[in-house]
């Protein structure tokens, strides 16, 4: 079984390094079974085909982003504290190189074909509103004085990815190490909070 597993996401891996290079389109079973260092008929046994490959891709995405599209705003706790646990598991996901790979390869994707991003999109939508209901949520518990609950999360999300996710994904640059991952989680949040201090709502 566990030789089974290994190979298995042996192949799961070269299907992820060569999505991201090549895409869908670019892809082929030769080429993923050549990586995974297997014979065709071992990946084909696993995968029929380079779209199951691609859809079993897409499911470990979904994995990782689904706790932070189950996000609920708790009235009984403290927002900043709230704030920081957010920020905290954000930083974690965009800065796990497992995570940075899968999303290459949704990227490429996206970029292919609008249909293609409209329909990948649809899938993850729900998954990326957790952000979002959280501040709505927030908002509608009067925590967010004046503020736009889409906007702040917007700017609270952006100010996390900028200058860590969006270099590893596009760049290759490796992740900011943890002093200054703790850095940019400290500026999202404090600048989040004058914010509200500004409207008058803390």
């Amino acid at each position: 079984m566990n030789r089974s597993l290994n190979k298995r996401n042996a192949m799961l891996n070269a299907g992820i390094a060569e999505l991201a290079e090549q895409g869908l389109a670019g892809a082929s079973m030769e080429a993923i079974a050549t990586r995974a260092e297997v014979s065709k008929r071992t990946l084909y046994k696993h995968f029929p085909s380079k779209e199951a490959v691609f859809e079993a891709v897409l499911a470990l995405l979904i994995e990782r982003v689904d706790p932070l599209g189950k996000l609920h705003y708790d009235k009984q706790r403290d927002f900043a504290e709230q704030l920081r646990e957010i920020a905290e598991k954000e930083m974690q996901l965009i800065c796990d190189p497992d995570f940075v790979r899968l999303s290459r390869v949704l990227m490429v994707e996206c970029m292919r074909s609008e249909a293609q991003s409209q329909k990948l999109m649809a899938q993850f939508g729900e998954k990326e509103n957790g952000l979002f209901r959280w501040f709505s949520e927030a908002g509608e518990a009067g925590n967010l004085g004046k503020l736009d609950p889409r906007a702040s999360a917007d700017l609270f999300i952006a100010m996390l990815k900028s200058s860590t996710y969006w270099y590893s994904v596009i760049a290759w640059q490796p992740a900011p190490d943890q002093p200054t991952q703790t850095r940019i989680i400290d500026e999202a949040c404090l600048t989040l909070l004058s914010r509200l201090q500004q409207s008058g709502s803390r």
